[in-house]
């Protein structure tokens, strides 16, 4: 959580969801350490999906699929990569018992194959799969995004490493510099006008332009 003091336990409480699925969901995470998004980040989702009026999302990372059921949720059909078969398995079921099978494309397939594979326009494109990954991954999800829609990327401040410089938790020095980076690229890149948010664990929102 980067929100210090109060601020952070409040914010989260406040966005905590009372879905009984969900909450199994992040049980799940909790139990087997998978990282899924943070609940604030997760109504963001839904939240971008229905203000843009997204019709396609694409998302590299599903694991157990909670991110994926709040851009369904949110109106969107989701094309989802995920490469771990157990996390894959786990995401198909949770997505059918939310009654959204209909609503998702779920592949056991890496995301620079994947993504390579698909046909423009989407809406949205959602990045939180490996971070070594996130620079192709981004340029990838660029070209298939419309002018005017929404590039989301998760996790960019890193617990807050990327601001002070120490390194914490799953977050080395290299990790931190490849993030600080990359938060340079994308609010400079002129194919972008982007902005980066204290959401759960930082998240950079980009419109295309």
């Amino acid at each position: 959580m980067i929100l210090h003091g109060a601020v952070g336990p409040y914010v989260h409480g406040l966005n905590e969801d009372q879905d009984p699925l969900l909450a199994e969901m992040y049980d799940h995470a909790d139990e087997e350490k998978i990282p899924v998004v943070e609940p604030p980040t997760g109504r963001m989702l839904e939240v971008l999906c229905r203000v843009t009026r997204a019709h396609r999302a694409v998302e590299v990372g599903t694991a157990i699929g909670v991110s994926t059921l709040r851009l369904a949720r949110g109106g969107a059909h989701v094309t989802s990569f995920e490469v771990d078969e157990l996390r894959h398995e786990a995401a198909v079921g949770y997505l059918s018992r939310a009654g959204l099978a209909d609503r998702v494309d779920l592949r056991l397939q890496g995301a620079d194959e994947g993504l390579a594979s698909l046909e423009p326009p989407f809406d949205l494109a959602f990045i939180d799969g490996p971070k070594q990954g996130y620079a192709s991954h981004i340029e990838a999800a660029i070209a298939l995004l419309r002018p005017g829609g929404l590039l989301v990327v998760d996790n960019v401040l890193m617990s807050g490493t990327v601001a002070t410089g120490i390194p914490a938790g799953p977050w080395n020095r290299e990790n931190i510099e490849r993030g600080r980076l990359l938060n340079e690229q994308l609010v400079a890149n002129k194919r972008l006008l982007a902005a980066i948010t204290p959401i759960g664990d930082g998240l950079a929102i980009a419109a295309r332009l």
